[in-house]
């Protein structure tokens, strides 16, 4: 997207907020106008010509600080508009980067015994943790991950070569299934009234809901 592209102007407009220049960034356009007024200006009978680098040096300066000031005002944009990345979205990059670096689980255990102790100290609730391997879906541990800002119990399960992250944090409403799918990632989504669930994966749907039913049931026979 060029910088006069409309659609960027009007975003900006809507969304960027104002901020004063330091001034520093005040006195160096000052200056770079100033040298490309002095670089138009003719030059008088019998002057020996300007060399054209000192031209083309304004030129790359003021390209530079232009660059600042965008920057003073885009990068506040961007912040604005970070946030509105939908949580499904964001818990994806999540999943997403734990399988990239490796950091699928800081606790790696197939006892829930074992992982759900890991998370005391670590946040100001219990996230249940339960075995599915018989209905195979193998616990392999669990990580804490920050979600907007909140340390978030992120469980991990195995499903053949498959990868399934269940992030999972308090949530007073009880709300119903719901699938969604993003970047072709498959998401599944519920609240019992006492804890909400995201499950995410790249397993097919069915087979994801098939570990959310096993989940929640277990959950609530435990």
């Amino acid at each position: 997207m060029s910088l006069d592209d409309p659609d960027l102007s009007a975003m900006i407009r809507r969304h960027a907020t104002r901020h004063a220049a330091p001034d520093a960034l005040r006195a160096g356009l000052r200056t770079q106008l100033a040298l490309a007024d002095a670089a138009r200006a003719p030059v008088p009978n019998g002057a020996p010509p300007r060399r054209r680098f000192t031209s083309v040096w304004g030129a790359a300066c003021a390209s530079f600080v232009l660059g600042v000031a965008a920057t003073l005002v885009v990068a506040p944009l961007v912040q604005r508009l970070g946030p509105e990345l939908s949580l499904d979205a964001e818990l994806v990059a999540d999943h997403v980067r734990a399988l990239q670096t490796g950091r699928v689980t800081e606790v790696t255990s197939t006892d829930r015994h074992t992982v759900k102790p890991w998370f005391q100290g670590k946040l100001s609730y219990a996230p249940p943790v339960v075995d599915l391997a018989a209905e195979g879906f193998v616990l392999t541990g669990g990580r804490v991950e920050q979600v907007r800002g909140e340390a978030v119990a992120t469980l991990a399960y195995a499903r053949r070569l498959h990868v399934i992250d269940v992030f999972v944090r308090p949530g007073a409403e009880p709300t119903a299934p719901a699938a969604s799918q993003v970047r072709g990632f498959h998401l599944q989504h519920w609240s019992d009234g006492a804890m909400q669930y995201w499950a995410v994966s790249d397993l097919d749907a069915g087979e994801l809901a098939q570990f959310a039913q096993l989940l929640r049931e277990r959950v609530a026979r435990p």
